[in-house]
């Protein structure tokens, strides 16, 4: 058995060995976990693995809970962004996006444990260099309240596995743009903004309306939490066990 979280780097066109070896071992797995619907179409269309060897095991989202207020490090109101600068991240789109709305009150921080040459390229553009923070590594009760400070978490990728930073964003509280991708609109449900992953301007009428509309951002901000709430580690669980279960008894 095995559990798949994305087949990104087969999308990259990695060459590496070690990869095009354990895609091998993949398709001549008997039964496996994916951890989310797309990620088990994917394995469908792109390996030609027959659905009935897949089961769907979605993770839960867990946040730890702050026993004492953290100040957030970001003075004023922000567009959040964590994670990698990975290629797939398109994080570019973000930044074009940023310059079509200056009029905003927001800056956009960046958090995340980067190699320092992505740091000084991003931070060399002249056109945000007053409106862009990059906050490297952060601990979880710190991003914990960057979360639920921020206007809204932004997440612009091409491909996921499952995304993350949706869950935990909708459970702690935070608004959410993301791009229409169906992983991300598998987890959020109707529950953020979207935008085509190509266009810099859907996304910056996303910030601008999320900047100025404070009825609809609490609203999403609502909606996010309650979705976030049914999404727990038991139907996972469940299906894991059910699947070994039978693989036993066969």
């Amino acid at each position: 058995m095995a559990t798949v979280y994305d087949l990104i780097p087969l999308h990259r066109q990695s060459s590496s060995p070690a990869y095009r070896q354990y895609l091998a071992r993949l398709k001549s797995t008997r039964l496996m976990f994916a951890i989310s619907q797309a990620t088990a179409d994917d394995l469908v269309t792109s390996l030609g693995v027959a659905p009935e060897r897949i089961t769907v095991a979605r993770p839960g989202v867990r946040l730890p809970e702050l026993n004492e207020p953290v100040e957030s490090p970001v003075k004023g109101p922000f567009f959040l962004y964590y994670g990698s600068p990975d290629p797939h991240k398109n994080l570019g789109v973000l930044l074009e996006a940023m310059k079509l709305v200056p009029d905003l009150k927001e800056r956009l921080v960046i958090a995340g444990d980067w190699p320092a040459e992505f740091v000084a390229k991003l931070l060399a553009d002249a056109d945000l260099q007053d409106r862009l923070t990059h906050l490297g590594y952060v601990s979880p009760g710190r991003l914990l309240s960057l979360l639920r400070s921020c206007t809204a978490v932004v997440m612009p990728s091409l491909i996921e596995g499952f995304g993350l930073p949706v869950a935990e964003a909708m459970a702690a509280g935070a608004a959410v743009i993301h791009s229409r991708l169906p992983v991300l609109e598998e987890v959020s449900r109707g529950c953020a903004l979207t935008f085509p992953p190509a266009s810099p301007a859907e996304l910056a009428a996303c910030l601008r309306t999320l900047s100025l509309d404070g009825g609809l951002r609490q609203e999403m901000q609502d909606r996010g939490r309650r979705r976030a709430e049914s999404m727990t580690w038991d139907e996972a669980l469940e299906n894991t066990l059910r699947v070994y279960r039978e693989a036993l008894d066969n």
